[in-house]
């Protein structure tokens, strides 16, 4: 059987320096969108995912938006959070390709990110 490559399927894992440099990239990517008033972002890691959840500046209720699969610097896949069955769904990012960057992936989530959300 030959090898097929998933870019859904497994990935690196995430350490703490990388880590803390991936929350410091989204949230200087976050401060240059115009729903950056309204909306803070909060990234989750584990092992080789990074959860992007958001919340309103006055209520502090997280919602789940996306899972990113972390293979390399600026090589993600992702999943979209679907409300309607409560789990991760793999995507294709904006410009067709299962692969993108972390900015890529938070600008995809954006549709999620309007005042008349949650």
């Amino acid at each position: 059987m030959p090898w097929v490559y998933d870019p859904h399927s497994g990935g690196t894992k995430l350490t703490p320096s990388n880590q803390a440099m991936f929350l410091h990239q989204a949230n200087a990517f976050a401060e240059t969108r115009p729903w950056f008033s309204i909306f803070q972002l909060k990234l989750r890691f584990q092992n080789q995912f990074c959860y992007v959840d958001a919340f309103k500046r006055n209520d502090e209720q997280l919602f789940p938006l996306c899972r990113l699969r972390y293979f390399r610097r600026n090589i993600w896949s992702m999943a979209f959070y679907t409300y309607s069955n409560e789990r991760y769904e793999p995507c294709c990012f904006h410009n067709g390709t299962l692969e993108g960057s972390l900015e890529e992936a938070i600008e995809m989530c954006e549709m999620y990110l309007t005042e008349d959300a949650f």
